[in-house]
């Protein structure tokens, strides 16, 4: 079975994601549940974890869809085997925003990972809104600041970019990022209040904005409703 992954640019627990989450939900497997990881969030302190956490689970009450916050802060708490059960068990694992670096250090080589990643093997989905999506992208390699450094690669040839409609009114600050790319591999920018649903090579487009593609093949723009390839390359 195909790992199924929904990334989101920004705008977690927003009215907006309701219609994309439910055809996600709908052909997941699992007992029904929303595993909520704020870890993204912890650096920032308590107070800010414990308002996503209460914002995911208020964003599925809102529709009747179980849900549970994972309390991982640290990587101690992801070596537990009580939080990786649950993830296990789930029909969708949520990380949400905030440091990428901080979610991918607590996440690593953890079984947390290795459980969310067996929950995908049979029919769980992976679901991450800015950190949360950006950990996905392939792993890091070679020198710091040619690299992804935050990348777990649950999608090794590809990397993606997040509140890109944003980033892009920086100046320097898309180059600087898509340059860190390898050749043969892909760049997803997914702007904010947008999502992709997918299987890692064949992906959706829903939400509010467009999603900027860049690949061996050149670089395309992608609105709702639009599907894209980021196929494996022999040079990834």
């Amino acid at each position: 079975m195909a790992r199924r992954y929904l990334l989101l640019g920004s705008g977690e627990f927003e009215p907006w994601s309701h219609e994309v989450e439910a055809a996600a939900l709908a052909t997941a497997t699992g007992d029904g549940s929303v595993a909520i990881l704020p870890t993204a969030s912890a650096p920032d302190g308590d107070q800010v974890f414990d308002r996503w956490a209460r914002m995911g689970l208020e964003h599925y009450a809102e529709v009747d869809v179980r849900a549970e916050v994972l309390p991982v802060k640290t990587r101690s708490a992801a070596l537990l085997d009580a939080h990786a059960g649950k993830a296990e068990a789930a029909s969708m694992v949520f990380l949400s925003g905030g440091k990428p670096q901080h979610l991918a250090e607590v996440l690593r080589d953890t079984p947390l990972l290795a459980a969310i990643v067996r929950a995908q093997d049979r029919g769980a989905v992976y679901a991450g809104c800015s950190a949360g999506a950006m950990v996905a992208s392939r792993a890091r390699q070679g020198a710091r600041g040619t690299s992804w450094l935050f990348g777990l690669g649950l999608i090794p040839h590809a990397s993606f970019g997040v509140h890109w409609d944003r980033l892009r009114k920086v100046p320097g600050a898309a180059w600087w990022m898509t340059s860190r790319v390898p050749d043969g591999s892909w760049f997803v920018g997914i702007d904010e209040q947008t999502a992709i649903l997918g299987d890692g090579t064949s992906w959706e487009v829903a939400g509010r904005r467009t999603v900027s593609v860049r690949g061996p093949g050149g670089s395309a723009t992608y609105h709702p409703r639009d599907r894209f390839e980021t196929p494996p390359s022999s040079e990834a």
